[in-house]
C-alpha cells in the first residue's frame, strides 16, 4: 500500500541530492547504482537506458531502496522503499532532459560511444519511508 512521503523526505527528495538505488537480481544479488531523481505527484521518478542492470533486476522483481544523503548533513537522509509501477519508454527522452536540467541546468548530452541510447523512465510508488528527513 502507496504511503505519503512526509514533509522532511518531500523537503528533501526535493533538492537534486543524487541517490543510491538499490535492486536485487533475479540470482538474489543485491546492486546498487547512484541516479538522478526527482518527486512528481507523490511518486519518484527515476530514469535509464535500455539494457542496464538496475532496469533489467527491476523488470524482473520490481521492488527497490532508494536513499538519499544530505552531503552537508550525513544525518539527513530518507530511505523509500518502493515498486516500479510504471516502466515509460515514451517519455525516457524528456525525463532525461528534465533530470538534467535539475542537475546540470543544462539539457542531457549522451557521452557514450556506443550511439544513442534509448531512455525508460521509472515511476516508483513510495511502499515505506524511513529516516530522520
Amino acid at each position: 500500500m502507496a504511503v505519503v512521503l512526509s514533509p522532511g523526505a518531500l523537503a528533501l527528495l526535493s533538492e537534486p541530492h543524487v541517490g543510491v538505488l538499490a535492486t536485487v537480481s533475479p540470482r538474489g544479488r543485491p546492486q546498487a547504482t547512484p541516479v538522478w531523481f526527482l518527486v512528481e505527484d507523490g511518486h519518484i521518478l527515476v530514469n535509464t537506458s535500455q539494457g542496464r542492470v538496475k532496469l533489467r533486476n527491476l523488470e524482473a522483481h520490481p521492488y527497490l531502496a532508494l536513499t538519499v544523503v544530505d552531503p552537508r548533513n550525513a544525518y539527513r537522509w530518507v530511505q523509500v522503499q518502493g515498486k516500479v509501477v510504471r516502466f515509460d519508454r515514451e517519455r525516457g527522452a524528456r525525463d532525461i532532459d528534465r533530470l538534467s536540467v535539475r542537475y546540470r541546468g543544462r539539457p542531457y548530452t549522451y557521452q557514450g560511444g556506443d550511439g544513442p541510447q534509448r531512455r525508460v523512465s521509472l515511476l516508483i510508488e513510495p511502499l515505506r519511508v524511513h529516516g530522520p528527513a
